[in-house]
């Protein structure tokens, strides 16, 4: 029943589902059941977000996102849980961009979840404030610097559903991490080396990390439960005697704290690395 209702909400609201998925995916091994997130994907007209005009629209791809302005159209990625949701600017196109400095969408960054409401969604800070209102009503105009295509909702594809699935649950007896004890400097328990792999997670909700010599960055969101998500930016890829830690946070969906170890771990619940607190 319970796989019932996340299903039913995945398609309403929605964006247009690709006719050739006439049934369900079959799930990843030991993944969890499909993501009401899976509904987000969609063209959605932005309304109550500061700083933003009335013909403001986002339209949520996997794993990129596209936003439309006046001034053209700002890029990034974003990713989704049950109920918390991170989105990072990384490209602008049009007289978005000054010089050479991207765009900050303030309003895009400070949410960290999401609820339905009517037809569409609110966006919410850590605080549980609405930040802005998604809807379906209209679509932006194409414009020169952008493929026209942006102006469609994204076709929904098993891939999609795969990216947004539910991750499988902690392993038994595991300690869910939480958003206070996760925030500090963390160190992988095993490691060789002169180099320094580490993350930072800060309290501010980003985080930034190395894995000796490529820099990573991005944001961060825990649901108390064992449930993890982050965003990643580009990052340099030199061959480094160290360890993967900022692809380690890339890829987690799921963490723990036992014994002031954190243990990172995919959507399949496959460890991906150990870390202590520096």
């Amino acid at each position: 029943m319970f796989v019932l209702v996340l299903t039913a909400c995945a398609q309403v609201p929605g964006g247009q589902v690709d006719p050739s998925s006439d049934s369900p995916p079959p799930a990843s091994p030991h993944a969890g059941a499909e993501s009401a997130a899976i509904g987000l994907v969609n063209i959605w007209r932005v309304s109550g977000a500061e700083g933003e005009t009335t013909d403001t629209w986002l339209r949520l791809d996997v794993p990129e996102f596209q936003l439309w302005r006046d001034c053209g159209m700002i890029q990034g990625s974003w990713g989704a849980s049950e109920s918390l949701f991170l989105a990072s600017t990384d490209a602008a196109s049009g007289e978005c961009v000054t010089g050479a400095t991207l765009p900050r969408v303030a309003w895009l960054e400070s949410v960290t979840g999401y609820r339905a409401q009517g037809a569409g969604w609110e966006l919410n800070d850590a605080n549980g404030a609405v930040v802005a209102t998604l809807t379906i009503d209209g679509k932006p105009d194409a414009i020169p610097t952008a493929a026209e295509f942006y102006t469609e909702p994204p076709v929904i594809t098993d891939a999609m559903r795969e990216e947004l699935r539910q991750p499988a649950a902690l392993p038994e007896g595991s300690s869910p991490a939480t958003p206070e004890n996760l925030v500090g400097r963390w160190l992988p328990v095993a490691i060789s080396g002169a180099t320094d792999p580490h993350v930072l997670f800060a309290a501010d909700g980003t985080w930034t990390g190395s894995d000796g010599c490529n820099g990573g960055q991005g944001r961060w969101g825990a649901d108390g439960a064992g449930g993890l998500l982050t965003t990643s930016g580009a990052s340099t890829l030199m061959a480094c005697d160290g360890a993967p830690v900022p692809f380690w946070v890339a890829e987690a969906r799921l963490a723990s704290v036992d014994g002031g170890v954190l243990r990172l771990l995919d959507a399949g619940g496959s460890e991906l690395g150990e870390l202590k607190h520096d």
